[in-house]
């Protein structure tokens, strides 16, 4: 991973990690543990303040630089091969983010129940995004049009533009709840191609 993941105050900018050491000095440092030292940090973030903030981990000094601001409860990032980014807010959107800040909405999304701790969640590239322009992503949905019982879903679709196509639903959760609390799913691929999603 090369820059920053969002994390969660309403309002919270989204940052870019900039390392002041060589790209070579962290490449090392797993995945995991710098998108988990990216939350933790962006937690700090009140207000979309547009201040750079520097810190100091055992392994390299680095400083966070807000790129997008305004976001509401952004909960995953992509980085897409251009350089643009996708990026999922809890509430049901899924935003473009440029090179410059700005943000436009990509539309085709499925209906999303957002509500309590559910909503649009985490949000992954096809190992051959580049060829394929596939896309999966997780969130929180009715079990049935007009239920009051939840789960967990994952989609599969593709990104043309700014719009979501061939969306199609590829898992459910088998266990449906009347709660709108302990929603919560990570996606990952494996080296083999297999996708693996993690539930609340």
């Amino acid at each position: 991973m090369t820059e920053g993941r969002p994390a969660a105050a309403p309002g919270c900018g989204l940052a870019r990690r900039a390392a002041r050491a060589p790209a070579a000095a962290v490449s090392f440092l797993r995945p995991g543990v710098l998108l988990m030292l990216s939350f933790l940090l962006l937690l700090a973030c009140r207000g979309g303040a547009a201040e750079i903030q520097r810190y100091a981990s055992r392994e390299h000094p680095f400083r966070l630089v807000p790129v997008a601001t305004g976001l509401s409860r952004p909960w995953a990032v992509a980085f897409l091969p251009g350089g643009d980014m996708l990026v999922t807010e809890r509430r049901g959107r899924l935003l473009r983010v440029g090179a410059d800040g700005g943000t436009r909405p990509v539309g085709g999304l499925p209906p999303i129940a957002a509500m309590g701790q559910g909503g649009l969640l985490d949000l992954a590239l096809d190992p051959g995004f580049a060829g394929n322009r596939r896309l999966y992503f997780s969130y929180t949905e009715r079990s049935r049009r007009g239920s009051g019982r939840f789960r967990t879903a994952v989609a599969r679709a593709e990104l043309a533009g700014d719009r979501l196509v061939a969306v199609r639903r590829i898992f459910a959760m088998n266990r449906v709840s009347r709660r709108t609390d302990r929603f919560g799913s990570r996606l990952a691929f494996l080296a083999d191609g297999d996708l693996v999603v993690t539930v609340g």
